[in-house]
């Protein structure tokens, strides 16, 4: 995951300030993010995606293994 850096640059202080959208009385107050939080988000995104799609696959061979360990799934039929 992408470790918390500070954010404090004046470009990206103006950008917050330009992009602060405030709350009405149906949710909370949003703003656009800056480009090195972009940057940041989809760095994490894609990292975070690998992870679940390598855990997945992990997973899914364990389960393969204990079901040939107990004869399930070889294609031979027990009556």
């Amino acid at each position: 995951m992408v470790e918390a850096k500070e954010h404090g640059s004046d470009t990206e202080n103006e950008l917050r300030g330009k992009n602060t959208v405030t709350a009405d009385s149906e949710g909370p107050a949003v703003r656009r993010l800056a480009p090195s939080e972009l940057v940041e988000l989809r760095q994490d995104m894609a990292e975070s995606s690998a992870w679940a799609k390598a855990e997945l696959k992990r997973r899914r061979a364990e389960k393969n293994q204990k079901k040939s360990e107990h004869g399930m799934g070889n294609g031979i039929k027990s009556e």
